[in-house]
């Protein structure tokens, strides 16, 4: 362009800085020469400016101060009380000029209420702040973190400078344009350079902001009510099951004839789990005063877990095993055997079976076999 200057190079320790904060692109920078600006100027990693950079003398925009704390605290607390926390806190936040940015109370009856707080309090008043926190009830965790953000602010600081000496230079020579091509080149980096400026000068309000309030995360709840628990009685279960029986008793002597007995019995236990019964039995034909045959015999039996486990309500089949004494015709004699039966019909209260029972008699006239078929019928107690 005519009758304008070309912007001189950077100087050498310029050009040994780290890459700037928001460096222009190379078409930029190309642009620039063919319209006379300069390039702007560089930022390094230290985040100061050279001073010597602005064209008319002027010093570099004025350091930040030496600390700026970006404050967050997250404190978890169970107090006595949630909704007389919240008024507190409230009270408490207004008094100090914070601004409380979220509040939500969660309670459905059911569980403990729980509050959930953002606020955002003066950094000078902060830790007064957290210590009256603390003081509502109980602090179950604590994390407050400070974090320095002035060498953040200081390079935003100069990256903004940098880019409105720019700009100016660039508005400067948008007024001795002579073609519609550089008029359109130039102001198409006069937008860019203004995005780019806007951008710097909200990250800067941002960051002012942050260091300016402390930011307080709070959760609280009430604590834990333990509800005890009831346990309903126990319904009750009969412990005994007494009964009677209708029993015959067919004794299976080899070579000797083949004598039946018939009878009735008593029974008692605690069910299937185990037992005593006594029977007596008159043999047929017999013309004696008193039984013929006494069994004393202690037992037990087990359901079919494959077919109902003893929970039907009719046919429920067992098997058992039993053993004890015997008295047949005046002899004594040791009796053991095993049971195959099916409870006919059950319920709480009473039940009906009847079984086959494979008995073994061994005695001083000598062994033999007997089968005794039941009816019985037992009742709860």
């Amino acid at each position: 362009m005519k009758g304008a200057s070309v912007a001189a190079p950077m100087s050498a320790p310029q050009a040994e800085a780290a890459a700037p904060a928001m460096a222009p692109s190379s078409d930029m920078i190309d642009r620039a020469s063919v319209a006379g600006a300069p390039a702007p100027v560089a930022v390094g990693a230290s985040g100061h400016a050279n001073a010597n950079a602005n064209a008319n003398g002027a010093s570099a925009v004025a350091a930040a101060p030496a600390e700026m704390l970006d404050i967050e605290a997250h404190l978890n607390l169970v107090v006595p009380s949630v909704r007389d926390a919240r008024a507190r806190l409230h009270d408490s936040a207004n008094a100090r000029g914070a601004t409380i940015t979220s509040d939500v109370l969660q309670d459905d009856g059911n569980n403990p209420r729980l509050l959930t707080l953002t606020i955002r309090v003066p950094s000078g008043a902060s830790t007064e702040f957290l210590n009256e926190v603390e003081r509502l009830g109980d602090v179950i965790s604590r994390q407050v973190i400070a974090k320095d953000v002035g060498r953040e602010f200081h390079d935003s600081e100069i990256v903004l400078h940098n880019l409105e000496r720019t700009l100016a230079r660039y508005e400067e020579i948008l007024q001795k344009a002579q073609t519609v091509e550089e008029t359109l080149k130039i102001e198409a980096e006069l937008s860019r350079i203004r995005g780019e400026i806007d951008r710097v000068k909200g990250d800067l309000r941002y960051l002012s902001d942050r260091v300016a309030r402390a930011t307080v995360y709070l959760v609280i709840r009430e604590p834990v009510k333990v509800v005890p628990q009831v346990t309903p009685p126990e319904p009750d279960v009969a412990k005994f099951f007494p009964g009677v029986r209708a029993v015959s008793l067919s004794e299976l002597r080899g070579e000797r004839s083949t004598v039946t007995a018939f009878g009735g019995g008593v029974a008692v236990g605690a069910g299937r789990g185990g037992n005593v019964e006594l029977d007596a039995l008159r043999r047929d034909g017999s013309h004696s005063h008193g039984p013929d045959v006494v069994l004393l015999t202690v037992g037990g039996d087990v359901y079919s877990d494959f077919l109902g486990g003893g929970q039907r309500r009719f046919l429920n089949p067992y098997l058992g095993l039993r053993a004890g004494y015997a008295r047949v015709t005046g002899a004594n004699d040791f009796v053991c055997g095993g049971t195959i039966g099916v409870e006919l019909w059950k319920s709480q209260y009473a039940t009906i079976d009847t079984d086959l029972r494979v008995l073994g008699l061994f005695g001083k006239p000598g062994s033999e076999l007997g089968l005794e078929p039941t009816l019985g019928a037992n009742v709860a107690f």
